[in-house]
């Protein structure tokens, strides 16, 4: 018997409840089989790795991948295994800039131009 603690809060109103139980889920996917029913394991796997899917997509979206770069992307992903993560400061920035209101995107601007006549820092020389 392997009991795990499952916590849960909830905010109503002004006071925040909460509950804990205790839930024997078994030790490993032996013991799972034998106190649930196939379907249940494997519907509650496949729902899980959908979510896991579905966040790396919305990163992909927020740093400015189209459609098609997704797809090839999440070609290499596997559940239970963390993509790489390579940021793109330019697409990013064009992805964010793109649903900023006009006050935003002039603010964001002048920021930029303001830190480009500062003068851009200098690199580290490669050795």
């Amino acid at each position: 018997m392997s009991q795990i603690e499952i916590k849960a809060k909830k905010v109503i109103g002004d006071d925040t409840k909460g509950a804990v139980i205790y839930y024997d889920f078994g030790e490993n996917l032996e013991q799972a089989l034998d106190l649930f029913d196939e379907k249940v394991i494997f519907s509650n796997f496949r729902a899980s790795v959908k979510i896991t899917a579905q966040a790396a997509m919305r990163r992909y979206l927020d740093a400015g991948k189209s459609q098609e770069e997704i797809a090839e992307l999440m070609k290499s992903w596997k559940p239970g295994v963390a993509l790489e993560r390579k940021s793109d400061p330019v697409a990013a920035f064009k992805a964010k800039f793109a649903s900023m209101s006009e006050a935003d995107k002039i603010k964001a601007l002048a920021e930029l131009k303001a830190t480009l006549e500062a003068g851009e820092p200098e690199e580290p020389e490669e050795e």
